[in-house]
């Protein structure tokens, strides 16, 4: 069961990721916000299942693919926010503060320590490192954390309905 989630979350990631590059060519600014709501969930769930699963007692080149897949997925993220997702700028709700486009810089250096967690926690996870790993989890956790405190709106975890 485990497995197969992974697998449909790498998929639906790459769906995700595959269609903003047709942003230039017409997606509505609605969909890339609802794209990158539905991989960000994503994103959570595969941290919160790799957690739950070193708690119990699984090693960690067990979670090999999905760390590969949330490595992955953070190298694509900084595309999820193009010009013209933020508040107000579709129907759509999104909590991604307007600091994204006005400080480029730092969300794509926020995005890049998100991206660079996540590329040790992979290689953590195929070394079959359980305390590094276990360790990693926590400052990919971290990651998200930075880059929500000042990019998103509200707390971390997944946006209010």
């Amino acid at each position: 069961m485990f497995h197969r989630s992974i697998k449909l979350i790498a998929g639906l990631i790459g769906l995700a990721t595959a269609g903003l590059s047709q942003q230039a060519a017409g997606v509505a600014g609605a969909a890339v916000i609802a794209a990158r709501q539905a991989s960000l969930d994503m994103s959570s769930i595969t941290l919160r299942s790799m957690s739950d699963a070193i708690k119990a007692g699984r090693e960690p080149s067990s979670q090999g693919y999905a760390a590969a897949v949330l490595a992955k997925w953070a190298k694509a993220l900084p595309e999820m926010f193009p010009q013209g997702t933020g508040k107000g700028d579709t129907s759509a709700s999104t909590q991604a503060l307007a600091t994204i486009w006005l400080d480029q810089a730092g969300f794509r250096r926020a995005a890049a320590n998100y991206a660079d967690a996540t590329a040790r926690l992979a290689a953590l996870a195929a070394s079959n490192d359980t305390a590094g790993f276990t360790r990693q989890l926590e400052e990919v956790n971290q990651a998200c954390g930075s880059c929500h405190g000042s990019y998103k709106e509200g707390a971390q975890g997944p946006p209010k309905k």
